[in-house]
């Protein structure tokens, strides 16, 4: 039997940005995005609906079931694709984070034949809203609404979400907005939050960027004025662009911060992939975040795409480099903590041509020999998984070219040139 279980469908809750509960945010890559639905097709939505009801709804018995009788569930698909890649899922994190507590035989003792259940949320994923000030080049207007002024400019003013159509308005001074990503607003949500919070033993917050989102911050004072916060491990997806004196002085209160850092480069690159950042306030922020109390732990959480994938080993180099006490100083992680864009489809590197994948293998082979001889083994399974990853299969035919389509226009509008990053694109980029 295949061992496809995961706590998180029995201990979890994850809310979109737009207010849409789903399973993971891992189910994304998947057709219906791993999002929780009435019979009717209706999105639950944290904003409006029992979040109690909504983690026995059909697709939730449905998983739960499977996991217990060994079998992969179609909202899985990104945790299969990369263990059978020699890539670190998250269901084997989760399952190395809560497995002991919340092991398969626990699951078994508390799911009912149907594959309901009766116990509390333990663990939130909590994204409130889109507000962002980068606007990422494998994101869009969903997760950013700096995205906006783009996106109108080169697709239109509409976009699609799990929840329907959006279609962005301008304000009296032009500026493009929707209200569809304000389900925090609502009552419905703090009700919830607020009879369950003693419950909670560990939050993931993204974006959004969610250090400058201002109910991250009711969130956090809500926790600490109800006595909670002691006993809650917050855990941030954050571009570091700022560090406010503020949320230092609120992290305190906690049990423990982890920092997974929203950094894919240094230098240009780190600059081209996450536009408008600078590298200078990003550097300087790791800095800050390095001396931070003990109760706060760091790594560097970089993004695998199309067009950071020669520098990964540079990056790690650097990394050595820099001598950091706190960011990725476990002996099993001492690099980078990464992952692989699955989507959009061009910005996956899988999209490559043959030619180029060869260089990307060519490239890593020759860089392990510049890492340390006791951290060799460890860049080796870092490089080999992403090429494992990226010649596992071919998007090739269907989405290079719009890869090639979507960055120069995106660059004229930004004054950006791709080859000043890759210059290995270059024959395909002046065609």
């Amino acid at each position: 039997m295949n061992n496809t279980y995961c706590p998180i469908p029995w201990i979890f809750q994850a809310v979109r940005n737009n207010g849409d509960v789903r399973v993971c945010c891992q189910a994304n890559i998947t057709k219906n995005q791993g999002v929780i639905r009435h019979p009717d097709g209706r999105s639950y939505n944290a904003g409006r609906d029992n979040m109690h009801e909504a983690r026995n709804a059909e697709m939730m018995l449905e998983m739960r079931k499977n996991m217990l009788n060994g079998v992969w569930s179609t909202e899985c698909a990104r945790c299969q694709q990369e263990e059978e890649s020699g890539l670190n899922s998250r269901r084997t994190y989760e399952n190395e984070r809560w497995g002991q507590t919340y092991s398969k035989e626990w699951a078994a003792s508390v799911t009912d034949d149907q594959g309901a259940i009766d116990t509390p949320v333990r663990y939130l994923d909590l994204r409130f809203g889109n507000l962002c000030n980068l606007a990422c080049r494998m994101c869009g207007p969903t997760d950013s609404h700096t995205w906006y002024k783009d996106h109108v400019a080169l697709y239109g003013n509409k976009y699609k979400d799990t929840h329907g159509t959006v279609e962005l308005e301008q304000n009296s001074k032009g500026r493009w907005f929707t209200n569809d990503y304000d389900w925090h607003n609502s009552e419905t949500f703090w009700e919830y939050l607020e009879n369950n919070l003693h419950n909670i033993e560990h939050v993931y917050m993204a974006g959004g960027e969610p250090l400058m989102i201002e109910r991250h911050y009711d969130f956090l004072q809500k926790c600490i004025d109800t006595d909670n916060a002691k006993n809650i491990l917050l855990e941030y997806n954050t571009n570091v662009t700022s560090i406010p004196d503020r949320v230092l002085d609120m992290w305190a209160q906690f049990k423990q911060v982890l920092i997974g850092a929203s950094v894919d480069g240094y230098g240009d690159v780190l600059e081209y992939q996450r536009y408008p950042a600078k590298w200078n306030t990003i550097e300087s922020n790791l800095r800050k975040i390095d001396q931070l109390p003990n109760n706060i732990y760091a790594w560097l959480s970089l993004t695998v795409t199309s067009l950071n994938v020669f520098h990964i080993p540079d990056f790690m180099l650097w990394k050595l480099q820099q001598g950091y006490s706190k960011i990725n100083s476990s002996k099993r992680k001492p690099l980078i903590t990464h992952h692989v864009a699955h989507r959009p489809f061009h910005m996956n590197i899988q999209v490559l041509p043959d030619e180029l994948k060869k260089d990307v293998a060519k490239k890593y082979s020759k860089s392990l020999k510049l890492f340390p001889e006791d951290l060799q083994d460890k860049a080796g399974n870092v490089l080999d998984s992403i090429t494992n990853y990226m010649n596992k299969d071919s998007l090739h035919s269907q989405h290079w070219n719009d890869f090639v389509v979507r960055t120069k226009k995106l660059d004229e509008r930004r004054g950006q040139n791709i080859l000043d990053i890759v210059p290995q694109y270059k024959e395909y980029f002046n065609e």
